[in-house]
């Protein structure tokens, strides 16, 4: 871990802010400017009545909500061998580091990485990441369906499906793809967590077994046991263990997605069923935003925002509502970020554990374990 401290910190130094915090200027600044292209006065275009604060209030406070769900997850995961400080700390920079990569990167090495230095073993650090994306990857493939059901397709993607030409129906096609694509990585996680994860582990050893990886051949095995050991634990969990664990990934998940819901109440009456339209609609932007290239998907987020939610936003100020809704849902993690970031290092750095020594029967297991995994 020496060499690769490094390396995963880098992801977290202050200048990867500059980026998100340029194009999330950039988009404001260009809203500003096409609003008075237009000529629209936003003072006459919103009704500014207390409900407009009230409903500002309540979107930072579903998103405290949502992320209390992710730090009661963590406990849970983690069979409450962190602290609460810990779990708030680890949650809150996890959410940090996925402001700063690419969606499609996020912050599962970071996660890792700082469940390690809390002195959770490697391999247990990596099936709660594990475990943590397959109950995320649930509540969507779960939560899509039932919101079909009552809305149904047409309303829910709204502007694109009235797009009757080639870009409209791709981009459709492309979404169910991509729904399909995460079903299936989704199944695999379940295979290596809870149906073959001996399987799983002897895949681990013999990619550390290639010339590549093989410097980091111990450290890999040892990893690769302790995921055997903590997945054959989580197969073990009682059923009121993944129902308390799918409660708090529930609540998560409802704020994150109740939140812009809030934003749209603020400046527009919706009723009951458009409220569910705009939760459903979420989910294709949940699909885009994975394999954004902008780091925590910025620019890319509002732009969606904008097209997607026209329909209940004040006219031209669709962008104006996009920032609203990030200010509340993302920058606030890049400027905690900053902050618990330094805490963070000085505490798990200040007295760091030292290395434990293996019993000599372990050692003997070692070496007959590696070269039987060599020659596979």
């Amino acid at each position: 871990m020496a060499e690769s401290k490094p390396k995963i910190l880098n992801q977290l130094r202050p200048s990867r802010l500059l980026w998100p915090l340029l194009i999330g200027v950039a988009v404001f600044a260009y809203a500003i400017y096409q609003i008075r292209q237009e000529g629209i006065n936003p003072i006459h275009e919103i009704n500014w009545s207390g409900s407009v604060l009230g409903w500002i209030i309540l979107g930072f406070l579903v998103m405290i909500i949502r992320d209390v769900g992710y730090i009661w997850r963590m406990r849970i995961l983690t069979d409450q061998k962190l602290s609460w400080r810990s779990a708030i700390e680890v949650t809150l920079l996890w959410e940090f580091a996925s402001s700063l990569t690419p969606s499609v990167v996020g912050g599962s090495a970071v996660a890792i990485f700082m469940l390690m230095k809390e002195k959770i073993t490697a391999g247990r650090s990596t099936a709660i990441v594990f475990v943590t994306i397959f109950l995320d990857e649930v509540f969507y493939l779960v939560m899509l369906p039932l919101v079909l059901i009552v809305v149904g397709q047409a309303d829910i993607f709204g502007p694109v499906n009235d797009d009757t030409g080639a870009f409209g129906m791709g981009l459709i096609i492309s979404f169910w793809a991509a729904y399909g694509i995460i079903f299936c990585y989704t199944l695999f996680l379940a295979f290596a967590l809870f149906i073959r994860p001996n399987g799983t582990s002897r895949v681990f050893k013999r990619l550390f077994s290639t010339r590549l990886l093989k410097r980091w051949q111990r450290s890999g095995f040892n990893m690769a046991n302790d995921l055997l050991v903590s997945a054959n634990e989580f197969r073990k969990k009682k059923f009121s263990y993944w129902l308390e664990a799918g409660a708090a990934t529930f609540i998560a998940w409802m704020g994150r997605y109740l939140v812009l819901n809030c934003v749209l109440a603020a400046f527009s009456l919706l009723s009951i069923y458009q409220h569910l339209v705009a939760f459903g609609r979420q989910a294709i932007m949940f699909v885009v935003m994975i394999v954004s290239p902008t780091p925590g998907s910025s620019g890319v987020a509002e732009s969606l925002f904008a097209n997607l939610f026209s329909e209940f936003s004040p006219a031209g100020l669709e962008l104006i509502l996009a920032t609203v809704w990030r200010i509340i849902s993302y920058y606030p993690y890049l400027l905690i970020g900053i902050f618990l970031l330094p805490r963070w290092i000085s505490r798990v750095f200040k007295n760091p554990a030292p290395k434990p020594k293996n019993p000599p029967e372990n050692k003997k297991m070692e070496q007959k374990l590696e070269p039987a995994e060599a020659e596979n």
